[in-house]
């Protein structure tokens, strides 16, 4: 009976995260159509549920300012928190009601920042949360992670030092949603799969945002005829970036366990063996304490995610609107870039474009999407999946976790990627061009 729940559930999760299937003409993973169907049916009710969201959340973190803590558990972790991130809640909150009910300055109310923000990305956002946490389980719950794990655990941790149980995280990352990857890494650490440092080198080098996205951005860039380059220049590329960061000394992040390990270390790899541990977990699994929890996480998430998500992606949005901040910051990367054979006009608009991903990874896209040089485009438009970190989104995620991630470990995993993965992709570009896949 174990193993036939084991082999439903996980063949279940397989189909919701990892596998492609065409409906429509569209071949894309089954969340994803999922997540179009509610967006292009309910999208009213979506941004109803924000607004209702956004009041909760500026009354209850107001109350937990004042408060410190309430006498329930479950309401501590809804609405108390440190200062700045209540403030940032908060303010995140009021900003979506502001762009909803028009009110407000118009830098917080343009199409361009905080209507980008409150219409488009967090209803997707939403959605993908509350799909991605309620199913998710069928993939880390009932087996498959110690299944997968006990086979290829000598690979992963040769190549990147972490478990092997790690690859489903990665794989739901690169094909499914890497908000979705950095939050199932932060529930695998707090129950002992991963320790702190071994989370972090899964959070910072596998959760990219997913393939489905990266082909909205090709198409943008008008390399769609070469997507599948274009994606494998993502993979390869982070895959090199994991490579070399499991090996750096991050000394912050220590080889400790938030709690007692639940997965110990065996040496047999067999297929049996494998099976048999996968037949354990599902034994043990409960279909309504998962669904009970998920609920749950998928409140904690409405509450102390998105908010913050709203704040820093408006405020960085302003910035790059309305101010040469990202082009000022980014002047030292010129010279680079005209040494490597740029133009002055092509490495005037790829300079910032390589900054501004630090804020959302959408705008180098936007920043670039008009260059002449096909090569530059192929370069942004990878490199701003390779960054990995961006604040509207995965950085503030991993910030707000328990992997141990401060805002600046944020900029700084932001500059590390950059300064790893740039050299590869360039490489990359080059051979394209002397193939004469790309244009220069």
């Amino acid at each position: 009976m174990a193993i036939l729940k084991f082999g439903l559930y996980s063949t279940l999760g397989i189909l919701a995260f990892l596998a492609p299937i065409s409906i429509g003409g569209e071949s894309s993973i089954l969340m994803a159509h999922i997540k179009t169907f509610v967006i292009g049916g309910y999208l009213e009710w979506v941004k109803a549920l924000i607004i209702a969201f956004s009041v909760v959340t500026i009354v209850g973190t107001s109350i937990g300012l004042v408060k410190k803590k309430f006498n329930d558990e479950i309401l501590n972790e809804f609405f108390v928190a440190d200062k700045v991130s209540s403030v940032l809640r908060i303010l995140g909150s009021v900003m979506f009601l502001m762009v909803t009910f028009k009110f407000g300055p118009s830098a917080v109310l343009s199409d361009s920042t905080g209507a980008l923000m409150a219409f488009e990305l967090l209803p997707s956002l939403m959605v993908t949360f509350f799909i991605g946490v309620l199913l998710m389980p069928m993939l880390t719950s009932f087996g498959l992670v110690e299944f997968v794990g006990t086979l290829i655990a000598p690979v992963m941790r040769k190549l990147f030092k972490v478990p092997g149980y790690a690859a489903i995280d990665a794989l739901a990352s690169f094909l499914g949603d890497g908000t979705i990857g950095i939050v199932v890494t932060d529930q695998q650490y707090q129950k002992g799969y991963y320790t702190q440092r071994q989370a972090v080198i899964i959070a910072t080098s596998f959760s990219i945002v997913g393939i489905s996205f990266a082909a909205v951005v090709a198409d943008l860039l008008k390399l769609s005829k070469i997507f599948g380059v274009f994606y494998g220049t993502i993979v390869i590329s982070t895959v090199i970036a994991g490579f070399i960061i499991a090996r750096l000394p991050l000394k912050k992040f220590k080889d400790e366990y938030y709690n007692e390990p639940i997965l110990g270390e065996n040496e047999n790899r067999s297929f049996g063996h494998a099976l048999k541990m996968a037949s354990q977990a599902a034994s043990k699994a409960s279909e309504v304490e998962m669904i009970k929890d998920s609920l749950i996480k998928i409140i904690v998430i409405y509450i102390t995610f998105i908010p913050v998500i709203m704040c820093v992606g408006t405020t960085g949005l302003i910035i790059a609107e309305h101010t040469n901040f990202f082009a000022i910051i980014s002047m030292p990367l010129l010279p680079i870039l005209n040494f490597l054979g740029f133009t002055h006009e092509v490495a005037t608009q790829m300079a910032p474009a390589m900054i501004v991903g630090l804020s959302d990874m959408y705008l180098p896209a936007l920043f670039i999407e008009g260059s002449s040089s096909e090569l530059a485009r192929f370069i942004i438009g990878t490199l701003s999946f390779s960054q990995l970190i961006f604040l509207s989104e995965t950085g503030m995620i991993l910030v707000n976790s328990k992997i141990g991630f401060s805002f600046l470990d944020a900029i700084k995993f932001f500059i590390l990627r950059t300064a790893i993965t740039f050299p590869v992709i360039y490489t990359i570009g080059i051979i394209l061009v002397k193939f004469g896949i790309l244009a220069n």
